[in-house]
C-alpha cells in the first residue's frame, strides 16, 4: 500500500516482536477501560463477574482438549480491546488475523458503524465458534456448539457462546469478507455470523516474486550441502507433527516406493520425524527455516514438492515452490485445486489415499522432461495470479469501490 502511494499503517500485538521497518507499523494501543463516577462499583463487580465466566468456560472446554487437536480461541478476552478510535480513525479498516488479540465485543463496539471493515480470512475461525479449521463438522453453518475440538462438548460450550458473541458483536458492521481460495469463501457464505449485507471476495495471496527465483538446481544442492543426484521429494510446514499437514500420509507414502527408485526427501520444520520403516528412503531434515534464501534454495533444490494437507486454505508452501519452478502434488482439497492443475502445474491424488500419493509421486518421478515443462508453469502462473502488485491493485480497487458505495460480490 505504502509503495503505490497509499496511507496506511499497520497495528500489530503489544506481546508481538517489534517490525524493524517504519513508523507505519505500530504496537496498538487499547483504551484502558478502568471505570469512573458512581456507578465503578458496579461496573467492577460485572467485570469481575464476566471474567471468571471467561475462565469458567476455558478450564470446561480449552484447557482438556487432546494435544493432537490444532489451537482454539475464544471470542472473549479476560481483557477488554477497544480502540482510541481518535487516535487510529481512518477511511478503511483491514482486518488478518485476529484470533488471541482482539475481544470481539469491547474491539467491534469502538469501530464506527459507518466505516467499511475488510477481514480477509486465513482460515475459518472467523465464521465459526472457535476452532480455525473444521474437518468433518458443519456445526458453524448452526451457530456451533456440541463442538468435537472440545473437551466436555454439550449445546451451551463456548464453541456456542463464542459464536454469539461473534455475531452480537458484527451485526451493525459494514463487512466485506476476502479470502484467498474460492474454497474458503464458500465456507464463509455458509455461516449465519456475518450482518446479511456482508459481501465476499476472493484475492489471491500476493509475493513478491523477485525475492523467489528459480535458482539451478545442481547449485542449490550445492549450497545446501546436498551431494545427490537422486530425485528430491520436498515437504515442509511450520510443524511437521500438525496432523492436518499431512506429513503422517506422505511417510506410507514414500514407504511404497520402489526400494530401488532414486528418491530423496528433504524436509523443514520444526518438530520430530517419526521413526519409520526401513523402506523409507533418505531424508534430509533441516528444521526450522527462517530464512527466505535458504526456503528458495531448498524449493529450488526439490523437484517435487509435496502438500499432503488433509485441509487448507491456500497453502504457501505449494505456492513458494511454484514461485521457484518446482511442480507440486498434493490432495485434492481445501484451496490445493486452485493452483495445483494436474498435468500442467502438478499433480492431484485423492484425498488421504497413500497409494495414490505414492503412485503420482513415483510416475512424475520418472518424468524430468514433464517436471521441467510443469515447473516453467507454476512460476508463470505465479507471475499472473500471484503477484504482490496484483493484490495490491485489487485491494486498492477494493477500497475504491467501498468508498463510493458501489461494491458487488465477486465470483472470479
Amino acid at each position: 500500500m505504502l509503495d503505490q502511494g497509499t496511507h496506511s499503517r499497520f497495528l500489530y500485538h503489544q506481546a508481538d516482536r517489534a517490525f524493524e521497518q517504519n513508523s507505519t507499523y505500530q504496537k496498538v494501543a487499547f483504551l484502558d477501560d478502568e471505570p469512573e463516577g458512581w456507578l465503578a462499583p458496579l461496573t467492577r463487580r460485572f467485570e469481575k463477574s464476566r471474567q471468571r465466566k471467561i475462565h469458567r468456560g476455558y478450564d470446561q472446554h480449552v484447557a482438556g482438549r487432546p494435544s493432537n487437536l490444532e489451537v482454539f480461541s475464544m471470542a472473549e478476552l479476560p481483557v477488554k480491546t477497544r480502540l482510541d478510535w481518535p487516535q487510529y480513525q481512518t477511511d478503511i479498516v483491514h482486518l488478518h488475523w485476529m484470533a488471541f488479540f482482539i475481544d470481539y465485543a469491547s474491539f467491534f463496539a469502538s469501530i464506527p458503524d459507518a466505516v467499511p471493515i475488510v477481514w480477509t480470512l486465513h482460515d475459518m475461525n472467523p465464521l465459526t465458534g472457535g476452532c480455525h479449521y473444521s474437518g468433518s463438522c458443519h456445526q458453524y453453518t448452526k451457530g456451533c456448539g456440541h463442538c468435537p475440538q472440545l473437551a466436555d462438548p454439550c449445546f451451551k460450550d463456548v464453541s456456542r457462546q463464542s459464536f454469539s458473541v461473534k455475531q452480537k458483536a458484527l451485526r451493525s458492521k459494514k463487512l466485506t469478507i476476502v479470502t484467498p481460495s474460492k474454497w474458503l469463501r464458500d465456507l464463509a457464505k455458509q455461516s449465519p455470523i456475518w450482518p446479511q449485507s456482508t459481501t465476499f471476495h476472493v484475492i489471491r495471496l500476493g509475493f513478491e516474486l523477485d525475492q523467489y527465483q528459480v535458482v539451478d538446481k545442481q547449485h542449490a544442492r550445492q549450497k545446501l550441502g546436498l551431494e545427490t543426484d537422486a530425485v528430491l521429494v520436498g515437504f515442509g510446514a511450520e510443524d511437521i507433527n500438525n496432523e492436518r499437514k499431512g506429513f503422517h500420509h506422505l511417510l506410507p507414502a514414500l514407504e511404497q516406493l520402489a526400494p530401488n527408485e532414486a528418491i530423496e526427501c528433504l524436509v523443514f520444520g520444526s518438530g520430530q520425524i517419526p521413526v519409520g520403516s526401513n523402506q523409507l528412503p533418505s531424508i534430509h531434515h533441516f528444521g526450522y527455516i527462517d530464512s527466505l534464501e535458504k526456503q528458495t534454495l531448498f524449493y529450488s533444490a526439490c523437484d517435487i514438492v509435496v502438500v499432503p494437507s488433509r485441509e487448507d486454505n491456500q497453502p504457501q508452501i505449494g505456492l513458494e515452490a511454484m514461485a521457484c519452478g518446482t511442480p507440486v502434488i498434493g490432495f485434492d482439497a481445501g484451496g490445493i485445486p486452485e493452483y495445483v492443475l494436474p498435468e500442467v502445474t502438478g499433480l492431484l491424488a485423492e484425498l488421504g489415499n497413500e497409494t495414490d500419493l505414492a503412485n503420482k509421486i513415483a510416475w512424475l518421478a520418472e518424468q524430468p522432461m514433464l517436471r521441467r515443462t510443469m515447473g516453467d508453469q507454476a512460476r508463470k502462473m505465479m507471475e499472473a495470479e500471484f503477484d504482490i502488485r496484483t493484490q495490491t491493485e485489487k485491494y486498492l480497487q477494493l477500497y475504491t469501490n467501498l468508498l463510493s458505495h458501489k461494491t458487488s460480490d465477486t465470483t472470479n
